[in-house]
């Protein structure tokens, strides 16, 4: 009965739709609140949010003119620059043609830029609203917890996709703002634009191909730049590299004085590196040192005569990415980058979905307090921060969590851009072997206030393996802050906001000093078992070509760094960035991180295990229900089975853990940032399901009205595995075991 209603009121006209609502309101209460008023308030509250939403006629209500060849009137409509506009139809509970406005938005186009709108949210309103007015009613609305909240996206009404699939998400004016900023870049125009982008950097790569049959040396020289051997995966590395830069060129030629666009060049007699170079030599003069200098020293030595159709094509693709408003989103960037890496069986540099990061930062980084304890309000609580990643990767991790950071600051008030520029220079630390990664990290946290400058940075390229004679192990090299190796000697290169700099790691990363460590680690272990490795000595260290005696010196060297520590060589370097992670955070600071899931089942973990129990509280660990490992990851195209652990280095009360076990991994970062306000919810009100409590399972997380997962509190034994967190089954099961043995000896197990 209620899809045919919202069906029928899809055809009615809007006025006829609004005139029933208002009736059956005005019914309800004589002299109540319109709904009118409640989006009027609703908007205000909204633009307290967020900067880019405090100014101007971004966030309006009740408007009409706004619509192409339309009198609609959407209730709020959120206009933000370089984004899909998005669409707020609100309605007081029952709502019945609630879901037929919001649908019947999609695909409509804005008046004056003809943008369409990808993007619809419904919010159904608790009744007690109408009962308020003024500012009794702008307070009730900010208290409110219980907004019912579903959103829509498509081209069209006819092909609208609803999240969840039926039901409701429960939420606040908070989480309503993150969901409209989330909104305004709809995950079928991210699919669309990364096609567009894979072909581009693919076909890019291709020319370079050709370029390289008659100039070899070019080639040879680009991949010096890039401190790779010559193959496929740096070619497409380079092309990538380019196409980012020429993308941020597009975005930022509107923007910065004097510079001009790829498009009016284009228009130009000769169309080869020669005019581009000159405008990134303008930019560079300004800022943006991480994205356009590896870019200029790439293009430099692509020979002029054979430059065009490289040139060209990349050109097209900046086109293409433009066209789609996603000039700066990282979930594109990093999605593309791990397509592009081969050799990361060596390197394990395996990407993590942006749904996976956004539940793991979710739980990390909470609307109550910063992770140092403080308030989100305060702009010097904020610059005080130390959040760091020391595997960053293509930095889905590290990016997410300075989004989420800037969020939460203007959810209370601030103003992320006004801090942008200290939070570059000592908040975000990020370290990789790959210099294109850390390029490309840097280039995405930059982008998140492109025009802002900044002058230092700490995202840096750790050396690794043989560097002018010394050896060196990355990250790993920082377990000892003080210690100089006689053959490891550390100096990383910083991306700059205006070059690039020598930073000495050891008094720039000690121990003891991050409020958050945030990592997706390298897995590989120091066994040749597998297939594709059985000729590699050392897997662990055989990345960059590294000689067997090479290997062996690095893994000695690993050993004295470990010795007597949980790190265990036969679980793999995840248990040494474990270790990593517990000395560089403070006391009371945050770990967060994915790791293999025989980190709660291997016999090599016990170790580890040990660590976690005796040293930090609020034990989070998240796993899924897969029936293969590819199922049970959190990461990209890996068949390795895994979990998050977030857990806060404080001596605990009483060892015990949340375990939380997922149907399967989130299909969209929606899911995963209700299922981590879901599971610190629970937590925070203690309704959380004991394993003493008997059978009958976890508490339910939800999705609208589909089950994604259960959680359980359960105690930490001293020593052995931690089974009942696999699986779904296991959880009534170990309830079961546990009431038995508790009713026949008196004991819990």
């Amino acid at each position: 009965m209620a899809a045919f209603e919202a069906l029928y009121m899809r055809r009615v006209p809007e006025s006829t739709s609004r005139l029933a609502s208002s009736a059956r309101l005005f019914s309800t209460r004589s002299l109540a609140t319109t709904e009118h008023t409640i989006n009027d308030a609703l908007a205000e509250l909204l633009r307290g949010t967020r900067r880019l939403w405090r100014d101007g006629d971004v966030v309006a209500s009740e408007q009409t003119g706004k619509i192409k060849g339309s009198t609609a009137r959407p209730d709020i409509l959120v206009i933000e620059p370089n984004v899909s506009p998005v669409v707020i139809e609100t309605e007081v509970v029952p709502a019945v043609t609630l879901e037929g406005e919001a649908v019947s938005r999609l695909g409509l186009q804005m008046r004056y830029t003809g943008r369409k709108i990808l993007s619809s949210i419904a919010v159904r309103l608790p009744l007690r609203l109408i009962q308020k007015s003024g500012g009794a009613l702008k307070k009730e609305l900010a208290a409110a917890a219980d907004f019912e909240i579903a959103l829509f996206t498509g081209s069209t009404a006819e092909t609208a996709a609803r999240f969840p699939h039926t039901g409701w998400i429960l939420g606040t004016v908070a989480d309503l703002s993150i969901l409209t900023q989330s909104a305004s870049v709809p995950p079928d125009v991210i699919e669309v634009a990364t096609e567009h982008l894979v072909n581009g950097v693919s076909e890019s790569a291709g020319r370079l191909n050709e370029i390289a049959a008659q100039n070899p040396q070019a080639v040879e020289k680009i991949s010096k730049e890039l401190f790779q051997e010559d193959g496929e995966q740096t070619r497409r590395m380079a092309t990538t590299i380019l196409a980012n830069a020429f993308v941020f060129h597009e975005s930022l030629a509107g923007k910065l004085h004097g510079v001009t666009s790829i498009a009016e060049l284009r228009g130009a007699k000769e169309f080869n590196q020669n005019p581009i170079l000159a405008e990134w030599s303008k930019i560079l003069k300004v800022n943006y040192w991480p994205i356009f200098d590896i870019a200029r020293r790439i293009l430099e030595h692509i020979p002029v005569t054979e430059s065009m159709p490289l040139i060209e094509r990349l050109a097209e693709t900046a086109d293409q990415l433009l066209a789609h408003q996603l000039m700066r989103s990282h979930d594109l960037t990093g999605a593309v980058f791990q397509r592009m890496i081969i050799d990361r069986k060596f390197l394990a540099a395996y990407y993590t979905t942006p749904a996976s990061a956004a539940l793991l930062l979710g739980l990390a980084l909470q609307p109550n307090q910063t992770p140092a304890g403080t308030s989100w309000d305060n702009p010097e609580n904020i610059k005080a921060l130390r959040l760091a990643d020391f595997a960053c990767g293509t930095g889905t991790l590290l990016t997410t969590a300075y989004s989420r950071v800037g969020q939460l600051h203007e959810l209370a008030g601030g103003d992320s851009r006004a801090i942008h520029a200290e939070m570059m220079a000592h908040s975000i630390i990020g370290c990789d072997v790959l210099p294109s990664a850390a390029h490309l990290t840097a280039s995405m946290i930059a982008g998140a206030h492109p025009t802002v400058k900044y002058n230092q940075s700490l995202i840096m390229t750790v050396p690794y393996g043989n560097i002018d004679g010394d050896l060196a192990l990355g990250s790993l090299d920082l377990l000892n802050p003080q210690a100089k190796f006689e053959i490891l000697a550390i100096t990383a290169k910083a991306a700059e906001g205006m070059g690039e700099k020598e930073k000495e790691t050891w008094a720039a990363l000690p121990h003891s000093y991050f409020h958050l460590v945030v990592m997706n680690p390298p897995f590989t272990r120091p066994t040749n078992h597998e297939g594709s490795r059985h000729n590699v000595p050392n897997p662990m260290f055989a990345a960059f070509a590294s000689s067997a005696e090479e290997q062996r010196l690095m893994a000695d060297a690993t050993k004295r760094l470990t010795a007597g520590t949980s790190a265990n060589g036969n679980a793999g370097e995840a248990s040494i960035f474990l270790l990593l992670a517990h000395r560089k955070v403070k006391d009371d600071g945050i770990v967060a991180l994915v790791m293999p899931l025989s980190l709660m089942l291997g016999e090599s973990w016990e170790d580890s295990r040990i660590l976690l129990t005796k040293n930090y509280s609020d034990l989070v660990i998240v796993s899924i229900a897969g029936a293969t490992d590819g199922e049970s990851s959190f990461s990209a195209d890996t068949d390795m089975a895994e979990c998050l652990v977030f857990a806060r280095k404080t001596k605990p009360d009483a060892q015990r853990g949340t375990f939380v076990v997922l149907k399967e991994r989130p299909s969209y970062p929606m899911l995963g940032a209700s299922a981590a306000e879901q599971i610190r919810r629970l937590i925070d009100k203690k309704e959380i399901r004991k394993l003493e409590d008997g059978p009958g399972g976890g508490s339910p997380l939800h999705f609208g009205n589909d089950v994604v997962g259960q959680a359980m509190d359960a105690p930490l034994p001293d020593s052995g595995v931690w089974i009942w967190a696999a699986s779904l089954i296991y959880l009534s099961l170990k309830q079961l075991i546990n009431s038995l043995l508790r009713s026949s000896y008196g004991f819990p197990v």
